[in-house]
Order: structure tokens, then C-alpha cells, then sequence
């Protein structure tokens, strides 16, 4: 069912504003392409069009994961990869790479189509519903283009949740950034994952000969692991002890806390880590190095290290560790460096955030989050 352009035509002559001429009309039976949205909702499918939602099925390592995936399930892998990463091309069985659905990731008409998550329903936690309306967090809004329907799903971290958690047949948890904000010091005060990666940010819903202003609207960037200014409020550390021995060793100690994070740190896939780098110079000279990850580390049913992505989603068996920074955890790490020789000593420390999904890259994304420097006492 289409809405018919001379309904919108009657309803600019009622007082309503009307749409920009030559707008795409929407297609009530079906998912529409986010550009029609953008037609009306210009800055905010501005927003969309940088994030990584609008990336998830485009991204090259995306790209080479999932085609290794299909090729290893002789096409399984569809319905496991694409419910998150291309969730219209999926429902509208426009599965194919080079298809207009597909290319848009998670498109912003299948978002606010969303009527009920149950993550219990691990293969498909999420049903929409194609009956002309629009759901999202307004209230009192009104649109000449199709129905307006608040919801507070839209406001909370299940929403989020139908995909950033995934458990797989074994029953291990692959992905947990839900249950893992679930335990959080922000979830204990009711902020969800809109607060830190969807917050109220100048701007319009739709331009002002549209509807009237309301001057805030919520950040389509969706950023995270992806940017480094998010990454970076993430965690702090800095050098509580720098000292000789009289034995002749340099005791370290270092202070890493995770104050910026509602959920684990990393979070997200096995293969991204925080690497805890601490190097100490004599005259200008590194001479020691020490190297503390805080990681999840999967193992496949054959007691294999899992370090690529596909694999991940497709082979993972056992949790091997997780000793990853939980939201709100500080922690000391003690490092001894033997045989130090006389003369000024210098430590530095690195926070650094690093993805090595091991498949097209050479080198890893590597984000340094934080650092400090102190010389012997």
C-alpha cells in the first residue's frame, strides 16, 4: 500500500506542512530505502550515512567474513550474519552483496519498524511490523508522510540487545555487551546504551518548514569501537609506583580503570583487545618491555584458539579466559624489572585499543586510549 501523494497534497491544505517536492512516496507493505527517509530527515540520515550501522554489510572485513562464512555453511551462515548486518535484505529476501537492501546495513526504516525484542529468541529476537507507522522516542509528533507511534523499546538497552548479544547453540556467549551492561554501575542508574552512543545532540527531525522545531535530536553516528574519541573516554591509567630496589630492580605499578564504558572493556568480538603496554628507559634507551592484555579468548571444539571473525561466529566452543576491565573496574597491575642498571630510570604506559580480526588487514586498528610517563623517585 502506497500513501498517495494527493493525501499529502489535502493535507497541506489543512494546515499540515507539506513534503519537498519530488519526495518519494513510501511504500506502507514494505521496507524503504533510507534515502527516501532522508528526504524529509535530513540530518539526521546524514548521521546514519557516516555511522557503522549504515557500514555493516559494506565494511571490507564485514565483507570477507561473511563470505567466508557462507562459503564454509554452503550458505547457512545467511540468516546468522544478515539478521544484524543486513536485517531488511533479509527480511525482504534481497540477501544478495550487491543488492540496494543489502548495501544498506541496518537500514532506518527496519529500526523503527520494530515492535518487540525477545532475546530469548536467539535466531531472530526482533519482529517488526509493516502497518504504515513509525515508531521511535517522540512524543506528540506528527508526520503527513506516515503514522507516528511512540515507544519506549526504542529508549532501552534490549533494543540494543537483539544484537549486541549472541549466544550460540553451545550455549556459550559469543557476544554479551547486554548482559554485561546489565551488571553495570549506568544500568543501576537507568542509563542505557542510547545515553553514551545515541545522546541528544542540536539539530532538527525534519527541517523546520516541516514541523516545528524542536532543536535536539537523538546522534545517529551510533559511534563506538570505530571511533577513537568514544574509545578514548573509555578508560583511564596512570603510574601509582615507580621505584628501585635494593636488590637493583624498578617495581611498577599501574592503575588502569574503566570510567567512560557501560560494559565490558573490550567489548564486542573475541578479536579486539586492550593491550596494557609498559617499556622502562635508561638514557633515552628502552630496555624493558611488558605487555598485559585484557581480552575474551574463545576456543573452538578442538581446543583451538578462535582469532578470526568468521570463525568466531561459526566455531565458538569454550571460554578459554575473559579478563576484560568490567564497567567501573579499576585494577593494579605490578610489573618487576630485573637488573636494572644505575643511572635515571624512566617508565612510560600505554592504554592501547587494538582489532585484529586477522583477515584483509596487515596490521591491526590500533587506538591509544590513554598514557603516562613518571622517572625514578
Amino acid at each position: 500500500m502506497k500513501r498517495p501523494a494527493v493525501i499529502l497534497a489535502c493535507l497541506a491544505s489543512c494546515g499540515l506542512p507539506a513534503l519537498a517536492t519530488g519526495v518519494p512516496e513510501l511504500d506502507m507493505d514494505k521496507l524503504n530505502p533510507s534515502a527516501v527517509c532522508g528526504e524529509c530527515h535530513q540530518t539526521i540520515y546524514a548521521m546514519w550515512r557516516r555511522s557503522m550501522h549504515a557500514a555493516a554489510a559494506t565494511d571490507p572485513i564485514f565483507e570477507a567474513s561473511y563470505d567466508r562464512a557462507y562459503r564454509e555453511t554452503a550458505g547457512k551462515a545467511e540468516q546468522l550474519c544478515l539478521r544484524c548486518h543486513a536485517p531488511a535484505a533479509l527480511h525482504s529476501g534481497e540477501a544478495g552483496m550487491q543488492d540496494g537492501s543489502f548495501r544498506e546495513g541496518i537500514s532506518c526504516d527496519y529500526c523503527h519498524s520494530v515492535i518487540a525484542v525477545d532475546l530469548r529468541q536467539h535466531d531472530s529476537p526482533m519482529r517488526i511490523a509493516l502497518d504504515g507507522r513509525k515508531r521511535g522516542p517522540l512524543r506528540q509528533a506528527e508526520s503527513p508522510a506516515h503514522g507516528v507511534q511512540r515507544s519506549d523499546l526504542h529508549l532501552s538497552a534490549e533494543f540494543c540487545g537483539a544484537c549486541h548479544e549472541y549466544v550460540n547453540e553451545a550455549g556459550l556467549a559469543v557476544l554479551s555487551t547486554y548482559s554485561e551492561w546489565r551488571v553495570s554501575p549506568q544500568a543501576s542508574q537507568g542509563k542505557t546504551c542510547q545515553h553514551c552512543h545515541m545522546p541528544m545532540t542540536p539539530g532538527e527531525t525534519v527541517p523546520s518548514s516541516l514541523a516545528p522545531s524542536r532543536g535536539m535530536i537523538n546522534l545517529h553516528d551510533l559511534s563506538g569501537g570505530h571511533s577513537a574519541d568514544q574509545v578514548r573516554k573509555a578508560a583511564t591509567l596512570r603510574i601509582v609506583r615507580f621505584e628501585r630496589t635494593a636488590a637493583g630492580d624498578a617495581q611498577i605499578e599501574v592503575e588502569v580503570a574503566s570510567v567512560g564504558s557501560g560494559h565490558s572493556l573490550p567489548t564486542g568480538m573475541p578479536t579486539r583487545k586492550i593491550l596494557l603496554e609498559v617499556a622502562v628507559f635508561h638514557e633515552g634507551r628502552e630496555i624493558r618491555r611488558f605487555e598485559h592484555p585484557y581480552q575474551k579468548q574463545i576456543l573452538d571444539a578442538r581446543g583451538n584458539l578462535i582469532l578470526e571473525d568468521h570463525a568466531t561466529s561459526l566455531r565458538s566452543h569454550r571460554l578459554l579466559e575473559d579478563n576484560r576491565l568490567r564497567a567501573g573496574e579499576r585494577r593494579i597491575e605490578r610489573f618487576v624489572a630485573t637488573g636494572m642498571p644505575r643511572g635515571s630510570l624512566r617508565v612510560a604506559a600505554t592504554l592501547r585499543y587494538v582489532y585484529e580480526p586477522r583477515l584483509l588487514l596487515p596490521k591491526a586498528m590500533s587506538i591509544e586510549m590513554a598514557s603516562d610517563e613518571a622517572p625514578t623517585r
